[in-house]
């Protein structure tokens, strides 16, 4: 395999290369100024979100204006937007740490999420100049709260079938909009919506419509099993009139805005999943240290301390995986910015070839957290089914992750199909690769890269991990190479593969940003090593199994068992003491009390 160095990266190279960890942006590489960004964050939410949330809880519209309105004060919309539409214009990096932080405020976090984001980059990155400097100052205050209106009553995951309709008025100055969206949030409180309609009933397109416009409204709040610090409500549109010069990008073109926003919010949700990790991880140390149950303290029992350490590894590779997807968009975003002519059209090329690294920080993250804030509870036992505990709420707040910026389902659809399509269109030699491995797999067991250094055990599981998703996407995919529709039906198994896929990237990147802090003599150099390798112990044991499900859905009798037969000998991963290692991190957890590879201050 190559490494990374020898070629620009690009999305999903992580699969057929090998990558130097000094080339990585990991946590620990965050700016002074990143993290006074995320320390006002955190001052904000403590002192406006938390000291607020149970009148928040109550699904006070008025209250959660004034709220969204303060974090606009405080600067916190206006990191990413240019100085020449009122913002700061400073990198990706710096948005993310924010994000990250005000994700552990639950329903507020989507308020800020839907502000900062798919309610501010339509315009950012499609809006004319006009657009641009009507609207973006209002949205980088907070003056205005922006929304965006996709999905519809019935559609579901198949948003871009909108059924509401944009018909171009006689004297031609404006379109006529009819239809309904459901799901919208900041629906009850926004100034400002971004609105797809089918013009002339198969032309979907974008626009901007603001609350006042006639004929536009706005239903009641959704009674939610969560994020109830969020506003989400339906909108109904009769026959409202919406200047032409509203039209967001080009007529029949709204797909590409839908699609290209999507690619970052979800690593926004990514990222957001961590912060709120971290919090549960921290209630849970927090309860488990004070509670006793026969006179020892419950984080001093075996069985915990493995629940302590599977969160903590959850979220560092979490962690792990999203800057090291930021950091490679932002240094692509900061090359494209060289040219103001063609900046945004570069930015969402560089969106779009990092997509397939959006969906799996999206997919693996929210489940990650779903594990996370589910094991916090447990720790808590009855007393974590009491809404007087917060993690009662974190737990209900987190279940939507899974949902939003298209459903897990979707998004393992996405990671395997954009894969393949790329392969087949000659943007990733992923073809080469599978045959070589394919006919040469029982040889082909070793790294290419001396067996030494900090972490070699858990390098080279990285790489046997490689191989062996190459071995079996390869003999599926050559299965149905002559009918690849009937391979599109095959859904169990393309989500298998992205499943390989994901967990390649959480392990790869957790072994990368620990190689880089023992290389970096860090005083916790030990604990980083014992996280990689709990990683590799959890990581290892789902490759293997998603392995074998694929062999024994697709083939029977002797080339079964011959395939089965290459996914053991592929499969033989270095050994990993997860009873030691797990009692390790969760001492660390317990002693700092909170999650103990935490950068910021």
């Amino acid at each position: 395999m190559a490494t990374d160095t020898q070629a620009k990266v690009q999305g999903y190279s992580f699969l057929i290369s090998e990558t130097d960890p000094q080339d990585i942006f990991i946590p620990e590489d965050l700016t002074d100024e990143h993290c006074q960004f995320a320390r006002s964050a955190d001052e904000f939410v403590d002192q406006e979100i938390m000291s607020d949330i149970a009148a928040l809880e109550k699904l006070d519209r008025k209250l959660l204006t004034a709220k969204v309105k303060k974090a606009g004060e405080a600067g916190l919309f206006m990191i990413e937007i240019p100085e020449a539409y009122g913002g700061l214009g400073l990198d990706l990096i710096s948005q993310l740490v924010v994000t990250e932080r005000i994700g552990r405020s639950g329903g507020f976090s989507v308020a800020y999420g839907v502000q900062t984001g798919i309610g501010t980059e339509p315009i950012l990155f499609f809006g004319t100049d006009e657009q641009k400097e009507k609207y973006l100052p209002k949205l980088a205050t907070g003056e205005w709260i922006g929304a965006y209106g996709l999905t519809e009553p019935g559609s579901g995951s198949d948003a871009l079938t909108a059924r509401t309709t944009a018909m171009l008025s006689e004297d031609g100055k404006h379109y006529v909009l009819n239809g309904s969206k459901c799901f919208i949030s900041n629906g009850g409180i926004a100034d400002l919506f971004t609105i797809f309609a089918q013009v002339d009933g198969d032309k979907f397109t974008g626009f901007l419509v603001e609350k006042d416009m006639p004929g536009f409204s706005v239903g009641a709040e959704e009674e939610k099993m969560g994020i109830k610090t969020s506003s989400t409500t339906m909108l109904t549109m009769e026959n409202v009139k919406v200047p032409v010069e509203n039209i967001v990008g080009e007529i029949g073109k709204g797909y590409k805005i839908a699609l290209n926003i999507l690619n970052l919010g979800r690593l926004k949700l990514g990222v957001g999943a961590v912060g709120a990790m971290k919090d549960a991880l921290k209630e849970a140390l927090g309860y488990g240290a004070q509670r006793k149950q026969f006179q020892t303290r419950l984080v001093d029992f075996p069985l915990l301390q493995q629940k302590i350490a599977r969160m903590v590894c959850a979220t560092y590779a979490c962690e792990s995986m999203c800057y090291r997807t930021a950091g490679v968009i932002n240094e692509g975003i900061q090359e494209a910015s060289a040219d103001a002519a063609t900046m945004f059209d570069n930015h969402l090329a560089t969106l779009e070839e990092f997509s397939g690294e959006c969906a799996i920080n999206k997919a693996y993250d929210s489940e990650c957290l779903d594990m996370v804030v589910d094991e916090a509870l447990q720790i808590h036992g009855g007393y974590g089914f009491i809404e007087e505990y917060s993690i009662a709420r974190q737990y209900r707040d987190a279940r939507i992750a899974r949902i939003y910026e298209g459903t897990n389902e979707i998004n393992r659809l996405f990671i395997t199909g954009n894969l393949l399509k790329r392969a087949t269109a000659g943007r990733l030699p992923l073809a080469a690769e599978m045959q070589k491995i394919s006919q040469s797999a029982l040889g082909a067991l070793e790294s290419d890269q001396a067996n030494d250094g900090p972490l070699a055990d858990v390098r080279e599981a990285v790489f046997r991990a490689k191989q062996l998703f190459l071995f079996v996407s390869g003999v599926v995919t050559e299965k149905f190479m002559s009918d690849m529709k009937t391979f599109n039906s095959q859904q169990e198994s393309i989500a298998w593969l992205a499943e390989m896929i994901m967990e390649i990237y959480a392990l790869e990147s957790a072994q990368l940003r620990a190689v880089k802090r023992i290389e970096a003599d860090d005083d916790s150099a030990s604990l980083h090593e014992d996280v990689a390798r709990f990683q590799l112990a959890e990581s290892t044991a789902r490759l293997e199994q998603n392995a074998k499900d694929l062999i024994e859905g697709h083939f029977t009798g002797e080339s079964r068992d011959a395939n089965l037969d290459i996914v053991r000998q592929l499969s033989r991963w270095p050994a990993a003491n997860r009873v030691e290692l797990g009692r390790r991190l969760a001492a660390a957890a317990v002693a700092a009390e909170k999650y103990p590879f935490e950068v910021v201050g």
